[in-house]
């Protein structure tokens, strides 16, 4: 049946936008990403530096 006064093709106005762009204006998204991000540099900064100190020793000992 396709009688109504079509509300149900309009899109409702209470109801946030989802999406990327809705995502990338949530602060509580770029806290998140910018917790990785130091994670995941200083991990990574760790874990560099464990190689050079165990290539130092490997260079030094031989």
């Amino acid at each position: 049946m396709t009688g109504g006064d079509g509300a149900d093709d309009e899109p409702a106005e209470d109801v946030p936008r989802s999406g990327l762009r809705a995502a990338a204006r949530d602060r509580r998204v770029w806290a998140i990403l910018a917790v990785v991000a130091f994670l995941l540099v200083c991990c990574c900064s760790t874990a560099a530096g464990t190689l050079l100190a165990i290539a130092a020793g490997l260079f030094t000992a031989g």
